[in-house]
């Protein structure tokens, strides 16, 4: 009989490291993302909310006021310098908010959907007031 709090145990973990990631970044705009690609159970790549844009910004800004670089974007700009656009759908996406009294809501924005499901990332955790929560 398998152990049903393994699967829990394995999306804390990432959650775990990317609490840690985001403990040692700056604000922006009062808050503190951080994102993860996961294939296997390896972290492929890391991104962060950043006070600079990007040219993926104008394509999946959640408007066209949008100009800080989303976690969710910057850690899909940083897996594509290791790895193909095809292989991303392959992986799984987690996204952390830490707040002042544990985690916040996570759940990714619309721009940030449209930029998930272009790539094909079908399983996306994110953080909430509660725990976490998937798409």
């Amino acid at each position: 009989m398998e152990d049903e709090s393994r699967p829990l145990r394995r999306h804390l973990k990432h959650f775990n490291l990317l609490e840690k990631v985001v403990e040692a970044v700056q604000p922006v705009a009062n808050h503190r993302l951080a994102a993860a690609l996961v294939h296997k159970n390896s972290i492929i790549s890391i991104g962060i909310n950043k006070k600079k844009t990007h040219p993926f910004m104008r394509d999946y800004g959640k408007n066209d006021e949008a100009i800080y670089l989303h976690a969710e974007i910057d850690c899909i700009v940083n897996a594509l310098r290791h790895v193909s656009a095809d292989d991303i759908s392959k992986y799984s996406l987690y996204v952390l908010r830490a707040k002042k009294n544990g985690n916040g809501m996570a759940k990714p924005c619309e721009g940030c959907q449209r930029a998930i499901a272009q790539f094909g990332i079908k399983d996306v955790y994110y953080t909430t007031d509660e725990g976490f929560n998937y798409l």
